[in-house]
């Protein structure tokens, strides 16, 4: 899975750069997280809007560590603003999408903050694999691990607006006693999440959207394997939904499937089936993110 379309398009060969970059970034985190603490107010999501403003502060808290940093190895802190092109471009591009939907939801802002701190961390580690002063290598490194770290903290928030929103639908946590129960249930949920790419493929086709038609197809050939018993259940999209709309129904049915693994692996103690309950949560993750991207 590619985390960024392109490495960074300068070589980082100073501190100086680097501090730079680095404060470009926190100072945008620091902008998108009051924004999103904002929008799940808004929302009525008073746990996840805490989150992201525990974000904000502790981006704030970089911004002014960075800050002290470059005083103290340059001698003055670098205007940030010269180095914003130097940022990853799908970072902005996916904040300033999901500051445009109307159907936001804890779980999708959480879900596109992991994307985003995960970019961050391909983004350093790109420069630590480039760089060749040991400084700079030395400071990216860093400054990855803190994004990692980041990546960490929303994940296990993510884990928990999952959890209230199949509370509030009223679905039961899945459990899986075994092998054979996890593949039936593999089965099962395959058969429902590849129909629905099949039918959202179909009625992309029809619209003319060939490359979008033949990524879920792609992706519903790929998860076909799966299905152990009767073929993919029969499903249909609105012949009205625009484009996007169609992504986000497939979209939607590959974070759910994702998540339900993810459950599993993370209740289980057979070590059997948290590997295997692994395994096809990072299948069907790797699409869903890539599926994410689409999209937008």
């Amino acid at each position: 899975m590619n985390l960024l379309c392109q490495e960074p398009v300068a070589p980082v060969t100073s501190p100086a750069d680097l501090l730079g970059i680095a404060l470009a970034l926190e100072r945008e985190a620091v902008l998108r997280y009051r924004e999103l603490a904002g929008m799940m107010d808004g929302r009525g999501a008073v746990e996840t809007a805490a989150t992201f403003r525990a974000l904000m502060e502790e981006e704030r808290r970089h911004v002014e560590a960075v800050a002290s940093v470059s005083a103290e190895r340059i001698g003055h802190v670098p205007d940030s603003a010269p180095f914003v092109w130097r940022l990853p471009p799908e970072i902005a591009a996916s904040w300033e999408e999901l500051a445009g939907r109307s159907d936001l939801t804890p779980y999708r802002a959480l879900s596109l903050a992991v994307l985003n701190e995960e970019r961050a961390f391909a983004f350093y580690s790109y420069i630590v694999s480039a760089a060749t002063d040991q400084a700079v290598r030395e400071q990216a490194r860093a400054l990855a691990m803190e994004e990692l770290d980041h990546a960490a903290k929303l994940r296990r928030q993510r884990r928990k607006a999952w959890r209230a929103s199949r509370r509030e639908s009223g679905d039961a946590a899945v459990r899986v006693e075994d092998l054979a129960g996890l593949a039936s249930l593999a089965s099962a949920l395959a058969g429902e999440t590849v129909g629905i790419l099949r039918a959202a493929a179909s009625a992309l086709d029809r619209a003319g959207k060939t490359d979008d038609a033949g990524a879920l197809a792609g992706i519903a050939d790929d998860l076909t394997p799966l299905i152990t018993g009767p073929g993919p259940a029969p499903a249909s999209v609105d012949p009205v939904l625009g484009e996007g709309r169609n992504l986000r129904s497939a979209l939607a049915a590959l974070e759910r499937m994702a998540e339900i693994f993810s459950d599993i692996a993370e209740g289980t103690r057979d070590e059997a089936v948290w590997l295997e309950a692994q395994r096809i949560f990072g299948i069907v993750v790797g699409h869903a993110v890539r599926l994410a991207e689409r999209s937008r």
